[in-house]
């Protein structure tokens, strides 16, 4: 087989290799998304849950804390009513107004949490909703992309075998140019000559070229876009 002949099949196969990666397009990308997102929600969810029972200790504690003053500033009230001078009556009040501005810090400090428990609780439910969604989305591409994966690997498997035995007959000089195309040309690094022209960006082949390539004694390649070029008739050999 011709330097150029084995180009040509190297070719056909990196086609075929690029059909297969097509086949499944960004769905490995799209599951692997979807994972991340859905391990980042039953993250939230449990930080979320765990947060809100630290919210109920915290809120039974400062309701219980609440009582006990509110008890301490009756008690305080109903002692004024006994005292006798304006000393004693002057220091329970300091104590009422103590106690009544500690109950006040504990009731906004109640109403801080509260707000924040139910911020968690709207969050949270958000989440599980969505949780389920995406999962469902997720177990369905999964299933497609392992249904796509087993058709596709045995082919994508030959086709590598097929593809290494023929680089073996290409030197390393034309396999790296080849590789090379193969990347800037959007996966196309070897096309025919058409009337005249190169058939991957439509320039003008000149004619001491195209009787060179026609012959297909050596390997020649656009002077425009580098891929190489081969006679249609030679694709037959």
């Amino acid at each position: 087989m011709s330097s150029i002949a084995s180009l040509i099949k190297l070719q056909e196969v990196d086609t075929q290799l690029q059909e297969i990666r097509e086949l499944l397009g960004d769905l490995p990308v799209k599951v692997d998304e979807l994972s991340q997102k859905e391990k980042s929600f039953v993250e939230e969810i449990t930080q979320a849950k765990t947060r809100i029972k630290e919210i109920d200790l915290d809120m039974s504690k400062k309701d219980h804390n609440a009582k006990a003053i509110q008890t301490k500033i009756q008690k305080l009230k109903d002692q004024l009513f006994l005292v006798k001078t304006n000393k004693q009556y002057d220091a329970l009040s300091q104590e009422i107004d103590y106690l009544k501005e500690e109950l006040d810090s504990i009731e906004t400090g109640e109403l801080e949490i509260s707000f924040e428990k139910d911020t968690l609780a709207e969050k949270t439910e958000a989440h599980e909703n969505n949780l389920e969604s995406l999962t469902s989305d997720l177990h369905e591409r999964k299933s497609n992309l392992e249904l796509l994966i087993e058709e596709s690997s045995e082919k994508k498997k030959n086709l590598e075998n097929i593809r290494q035995s023929i680089i073996a007959d290409i030197s390393d000089a034309i396999v790296s140019k080849y590789n090379r195309v193969l990347s800037a040309r959007n996966g196309v690094a070897v096309v025919e000559v058409l009337d005249a022209s190169c058939s991957g960006c439509g320039s003008m082949v000149p004619p001491q070229k195209k009787a060179e390539v026609k012959k297909g004694n050596s390997i020649y390649s656009c002077d425009v876009c580098s891929r190489f070029l081969y006679w249609p008739t030679q694709k037959k050999d």
